[in-house]
């Protein structure tokens, strides 16, 4: 899923696979979810790949960013996970566009990160872009689905 921001920003997404593919002992290790972060920002360049989210997670993601494409109130206007690595958070809103922050913290971080910077990027969505995006989140879940 690639999100652009109106300046030429980007962040990719993407679901590779489960951390332990052939499953595990504990419902909670079978649905780790291997995430792919490609970040070209005004805050730097890098890739990184990472166990950050699980199944479960990216679900209320979805259900987060279908709910602001319909101009429903979201429960959270920030998205915090279990794994510190990735967060969404809703900045502002009107009818028509969503603000939307995307912070990188921990591995999803670059790896000459200075400790004392923030990693974030910004985007205004219009309600047809957050539809896309809950779009391929759901598209994804079909993938890599609850185990």
């Amino acid at each position: 899923m690639q999100f652009i921001a109106k300046d030429g920003q980007q962040v990719e997404l993407r679901i590779l696979g489960y951390q332990y593919p052939t499953g595990a002992d504990h419902e909670w290790d079978k649905n780790w979810l291997r995430i792919y972060v490609n970040v070209k920002s005004d805050v730097g360049f890098w890739q990184t790949v990472d166990s950050s989210l699980t199944t479960w997670e990216v679900k209320e993601l979805f259900k987060w960013f279908n709910n602001l494409s319909q101009n429903q109130e979201v429960e959270f206007t920030e998205m915090i996970f279990v794994e510190p690595n990735l967060s969404f958070k809703l900045l502002g809103k009107s009818e028509s566009f969503k603000t939307i922050q995307i912070r990188f913290d921990a591995e999803s971080k670059p790896k000459s990160a200075d400790e004392d910077s923030e990693y974030f990027v910004n985007f205004q969505f219009s309600n047809q872009e957050l539809a896309a995006i809950a779009s391929g989140l759901s598209e994804e879940l079909l993938k890599f689905p609850v185990r």
